[in-house]
């Protein structure tokens, strides 16, 4: 088993995300965008290559776990900049495609994860997205992620050992240091030692 600590823009960080919180009623903390990345609200959270194309879901095999938390922002309940922790995913199943991942969604009675892209399997509109790149249509900003997987079309499903998207325990700068001893890089999801993983998720139990 090998331990990851990877980030993802939650919808309450903008304005955009706050309104589609308001109007549709949708759990603060999960993924932002039109296809949520990683799908923290199916029954068994997903992650694909959608966003960060070959740089993280290709690493990944069964047994291996994922601690995610938010990129750092201002988020309500903390006077200072902060991360949180939303989700440990442990993955379950490895599929080479997205058409293997969605049999086996469907052959449980399973409806798909948003980031499953299938025929049928429609993205999100935009209005329940921050939209924070200002895509003009989620036909287009969808056309990149289906190119995406393409070219790299691994699909992960996972269990979750711990999961909170309404008010998810806070990161501050000095538990990421004394976790990593510095601010850790998650763009490109860094492999973390057992000890750190069992510091750094100790809050969420």
């Amino acid at each position: 088993m090998t331990y990851y600590l990877a980030s993802y823009h939650p919808l309450i960080m903008k304005p955009r995300g706050k309104s589609a919180i308001q109007q549709y009623g949708i759990l603060p903390y999960v993924d932002d965008s039109i296809r949520r990345e990683p799908d923290l609200e199916a029954q068994f959270p997903s992650i694909t290559a959608i966003c960060r194309a070959d740089k993280f879901a290709p690493r990944l095999t069964e047994s291996d776990t994922v601690v995610y938390i938010t990129v750092k922002g201002s988020y309500p309940g903390y006077r200072d900049r902060h991360w949180r922790l939303a989700a440990i995913l442990k993955v379950i199943k490895r599929f080479k495609s997205h058409k293997h991942a969605a049999k086996w969604y469907e052959s449980r009675g399973l409806e798909l994860p948003s980031n499953c892209i299938v025929p049928g399997n429609q993205p999100l509109g935009l209005d329940r997205t921050s939209n924070k790149d200002g895509w003009p249509s989620a036909r287009l900003w969808d056309a990149v992620y289906r190119k995406r997987t393409k070219t790299t079309p691994v699909f992960l499903a996972c269990r979750a050992t711990f999961l909170e998207l309404s008010d998810p325990p806070i990161v501050t700068n000095e538990l990421m240091h004394d976790v990593f001893g510095k601010r850790p890089s998650t763009r490109n999801p860094p492999k973390i030692t057992e000890d750190q993983y069992e510091k750094l998720t100790a809050i969420a139990k």
